[in-house]
């Protein structure tokens, strides 16, 4: 059985000191591309250092489409879920984005499987399996309290590949 996909419909955004949600897609056309992808601020901090490739990866499977423009946005406040399962949305920074192209999409990769060569494109925090699971774990454990870190990590990963604009 799959891990729910965080919400595809709603983000928080911070506007002026306050948060507001707004529809996903009516925030990606006003940056001019077709969806979003979220990243935490360390991460998002981390695109300055890379060239044009990057490779981002989630955990275990993703709704990123190759052929769909992306805008990169700073998580200001991680989402998490409720007792029950509700997520709390994130709250995203969208004076401040990076925008590409997606070239290819894998779902549901072992981490021992993912190929070393994908480390070089990805964030610099992030260059080989062990520390692609400690960043899942910091990433995606506020989203599945219920699972452990050696369980979130035996869960996988998507990896997007992203041809990044200037």
């Amino acid at each position: 059985m799959f891990l729910p996909i965080s919400n595809s419909r709603h983000v928080a955004v911070a506007e002026g000191g306050l948060t507001r949600v707004v529809a996903i897609a009516d925030l990606a056309a006003s940056l001019g591309v077709d969806a979003l992808i979220r990243l935490h601020g360390e991460d998002f901090s981390g695109l300055a250092g890379l060239g044009r490739d990057l490779v981002h990866f989630n955990l275990e499977r993703t709704i990123n489409r190759a052929g769909l423009r992306y805008a990169l946005l700073p998580i200001l406040r991680p989402g998490h879920r409720r007792p029950g399962g509700a997520e709390e949305l994130p709250v995203l920074d969208p004076t401040r984005f990076r925008t590409g192209l997606c070239v290819a999409v894998c779902q549901r990769v072992p981490l021992a499987a993912v190929a070393p060569g994908l480390f070089n494109a990805s964030l610099p925090t992030i260059r080989d399996a062990d520390a692609l699971a400690a960043a899942l774990v910091r990433r995606y454990a506020g989203l599945f309290p219920d699972l452990d870190p050696a369980a979130l990590a035996a869960r996988g990963c998507a990896i997007t590949r992203l041809r990044l604009d200037d």
